[in-house]
């Protein structure tokens, strides 16, 4: 009996595993077409928004230290 329940747990391992590889070579296909270009998957990020997050987040940090 345990025999068989180690062997559901080990197939169950092994199917999430798979499904796990499948996905992430789905998502590598997405964001690198070309292996020497990276096409974002997020485009509603601008330069000026990431940079203003960053300050905020720098300035934060900093207010936090004093």
């Amino acid at each position: 009996m345990t025999n068989k329940i180690n062997l559901v747990i080990n197939l169950s391992i092994l199917a999430l595993l798979i499904y796990l590889a499948v996905s992430v070579k789905t998502l590598q296909d997405k964001v690198f077409p070309d292996p020497k270009v990276m096409i974002p998957l997020s485009s509603s990020v601008t330069d000026d928004a990431f940079k203003d997050a960053i300050k905020n987040l720098l300035i934060q940090k900093l207010q936090e230290v004093k």
